[in-house]
């Protein structure tokens, strides 16, 4: 498992993901050309979004720019290529992104976890940020080389999942996706998480799953809703890459995912998970079933469909430290790897 250590301010923490991931970094970006329009590319760095992460968080932005010098490549493409959601919207290419997420907090702890489905060009890119800022928890990332982050989990005990939802309405005023995972992280409760994102305003329709050692808790956002799915207190939260409460839906997108089957397809993983989830009883439990080749939780390209589980995560957030373990590939095949954290003085208690 590759481990990037990076600590200190923003520029500081991006310097050293580009010098310790510098190789990654660069078969990243080439094969992420060589399977999106240089369109596509150039109308993602010219939006007006980095304008709304330098306002938000402003350090996420100045660790992009530290990446992008020490890696030694243009700021302009390691800001495109940290805009994955984005890119369904702005020029229209679907680049097949889908997960599935599942949380229990009536087991003896919370149990969160989920498999990250991505484009298959992207694997062999997987890392683990360890991301230790000046302020704020330490925190365990999953993410590609050269990008900010996908999900993860902080030492404060604060997990964060996430499901794309592409049919529902996007603005180009609002949050890139990585950008919020990232500032919903560096959070001390989940409460504090999901008051992050309801104060925010959203670029992408993403489904964000959140949970500490009090429970769980899911809202699904878009350009002009944040509605939430999962409300605190709920024993179980499964999500997949569909709306459940949230009706600001965009009828061309939906229309266009509807057509190419990834709709029907995220509902019968919804449907697995609903028969499934009472067998998950424990870590072991949620990364076995996330190794299911029937729905499939678990996916290599199919039917003409390039996607490709890119990785997984299992969370348990019922003490603190809180456990969190990673797979950098396809559950089944790949070993899941548990990093440990650095910094115990971090840990404290979260709120309800």
């Amino acid at each position: 498992m590759t481990v990037i250590e990076c600590a200190g301010d923003g520029r500081a923490r991006g310097l050293a993901h580009g010098e310790q991931a510098r190789e990654l970094i660069h078969t990243a970006l080439d094969r992420w050309r060589n399977a999106t329009s240089a369109r596509s590319r150039e109308h993602l760095a010219a939006t007006g979004l980095l304008a709304t992460i330098e306002a938000a968080v402003p350090d996420l932005a100045e660790e992009m720019r530290g990446i992008a010098e020490a890696a030694g490549v243009p700021f302009a493409e390691i800001l495109a290529y940290n805009f994955m959601d984005e890119q369904w919207w702005v020029h229209r290419e679907h680049l097949e992104l889908g997960c599935s997420v599942l949380g229990r907090s009536d087991v003896g702890g919370v149990i969160l976890a989920q498999n990250m489905d991505l484009p298959e060009f992207m694997d062999g890119s997987q890392v683990v940020l360890r991301v230790l800022p000046e302020s704020g928890p330490e925190a365990l990332v999953l993410s590609s080389a050269g990008m900010i982050g996908l999900t993860g989990i902080n030492a404060a005990g604060v997990g964060v999942c996430v499901n794309t939802l592409g049919m529902l309405h996007h603005s180009r005023a609002g949050l890139p996706v990585a950008a919020a995972i990232r500032g919903a992280l560096v959070q001390s409760s989940r409460a504090a998480a999901a008051d992050f994102l309801h104060r925010i305003s959203h670029a992408s329709g993403q489904h964000y799953a959140m949970a500490d050692a009090h429970g769980l808790h899911g809202v699904e956002c878009s350009a002009t809703e944040i509605v939430v799915s999962c409300p605190a207190g709920s024993p179980l939260l499964l999500h997949t890459n569909h709306p459940l409460a949230n009706g600001d839906i965009d009828p061309d997108a939906a229309h266009e995912l509807e057509r190419d089957g990834r709709t029907t397809d995220s509902r019968v993983r919804l449907e697995f998970l609903e028969e499934h989830v009472t067998s998950v009883l424990d870590l072991t439990d949620a990364e076995r079933l996330l190794t299911d080749r029937t729905a499939p939780l678990c996916v290599t390209p199919r039917h003409g469909r390039r996607t490709k589980t890119f990785g997984s995560v299992a969370f348990d957030l019922g003490t603190l430290p809180p456990r969190a373990r990673f797979c950098l590939g396809l559950p089944d095949r790949q070993p899941w790897v548990e990093p440990g954290w650095h910094s115990p003085r971090q840990h404290a208690e979260p709120t309800p």
